[in-house]
């Protein structure tokens, strides 16, 4: 006979094929298909749903990392035995009249020092233009820096200039009402969180099943605690240093110390990239008073950066967040791609965190085991 007989080996050859085609092609395409389009329609809508509502989200957000800040306040008052009630109630007192303080004192004198730098421009400008190293400057670029900083002023004096740079007077004057309406939210949220911050603790735990649930508090627990740590104390030592700011700004006579140290407050919120690129923002503004102040100011601030990272960073943080250098820097370059200043703050302690579930977790769970499991273990051939 031409046609071979079928081999016994062939059957099974064809039936081990169909187990992977039915893999590979639904059985239902149409459904398959339209479940997926649906999923992917489903992912958009929350998408934008996120989007639409991220002002209110990036609130809370701030609202629990500010009260994680104030709770070691509430926990040192409970060791000096006050109770938790009246330790939340004396926090609470004094981050109203600190947000006051902001209120009534900083930012009118902020407003009035930016009002009477921008009446003293045209002076300090010419001042600027008459000195020698400006001339020397000038006359080695080999461009007419006087023409140049006349027209970027005239053009950015103009209406049109203003309007296409805030978007708009009716903008700008929501975005306003949406910067307070945001600040008094968080406010609220703040002194909300500080208060129910055991129940919400306690909340999340009950979630966790029984036989877990005593590690899980204690891992919860460890963790809020070092995240209150690291924000007291980067509050504490931007504090610091924008009081350090302040002074040297007075020493070298600028006209807007407390808007030069309101700045420093807040960049250097980021540890270890703050305070250097403040002295970078620094160094070019104080340039305005004169070269001299500028060097003063730089040389100052250098050595208050020492300072710092030997002496004070050390006492006030402590072991709060042992987290390494260049986990610091990547966390806060990575934040700060992400969601700009607020992503950098809270990039810290969010690592922090990490490094926790890692080395109480993840590390234990691995040392625990000692032995293969069955599947990695190799059968002897033959």
């Amino acid at each position: 006979m031409d046609e071979r007989e079928p081999v016994r080996g062939d059957a099974p050859n064809d039936r081990s094929r169909r187990p992977r085609l039915r893999l590979v092609l639904p059985a239902r395409p149409v459904l398959s298909g339209f479940s997926v389009a649906v999923g992917v329609l489903l992912a958009i809508a929350l998408a934008a749903t996120i989007a639409g509502i991220s002002t209110v989200l990036i609130s809370i957000f701030l609202g629990m990392f500010l009260a994680l800040g104030l709770d070691p306040a509430v926990r040192a008052l409970e060791r000096r035995g006050t109770t938790r009630a009246a330790g939340v109630a004396i926090v609470a007192v004094i981050f109203l009249g600190v947000v006051a303080v902001i209120l009534v004192v900083l930012i009118p004198a902020t407003v009035r020092q930016i009002t009477a730098a921008i009446e003293a421009a045209p002076e300090t400008i010419e001042a600027m233009e008459a000195s020698a190293w400006y001339r020397t400057l000038e006359a080695n670029l080999g461009v007419d820096l006087s023409a140049a900083v006349t027209e970027g002023l005239r053009s950015l004096t103009t209406l049109s200039s203003f309007l296409a740079i805030s978007g708009g007077v009716l903008k700008a004057g929501f975005g306003v009402i949406g910067a307070v309406s945001s600040f008094v939210l968080v406010v609220v949220l703040t002194l909300y969180f500080v208060a129910s911050l055991t129940s919400i603790k306690e909340a999340v735990a009950n979630l966790v099943p029984q036989y877990r649930r005593a590690r899980f508090t204690a891992l919860l627990e460890e963790i809020t605690q070092s995240v209150g740590g690291v924000v007291a104390g980067g509050v504490t030592l931007s504090a610091i240093n924008a009081l350090v700011v302040l002074v040297i700004q007075l020493a070298v006579g600028s006209s807007i110390p407390a808007v030069m140290a309101i700045v420093a407050f807040f960049i250097t919120l980021v540890p270890m990239i703050g305070s250097l690129v403040f002295l970078l923002i620094g160094g070019v503004a104080t340039l305005f008073v004169s070269p001299i102040a500028a060097l003063v100011f730089v040389v100052a601030y250098l050595v208050y950066i020492q300072i710092e990272a030997y002496v004070v960073t050390p006492r006030i943080m402590g072991r709060a967040a042992s987290v390494p250098g260049v986990l610091v820097i990547i966390g806060a370059m990575i934040g700060a791609t992400l969601l700009g200043l607020l992503g950098a703050l809270v990039a810290i302690p969010l690592t922090a965190s990490i490094l926790i579930v890692i080395r109480k977790v993840w590390i234990p769970r691995q040392n625990s085991r000692t032995s293969p499991p069955d599947d990695d273990v190799l059968t002897p051939l033959g």
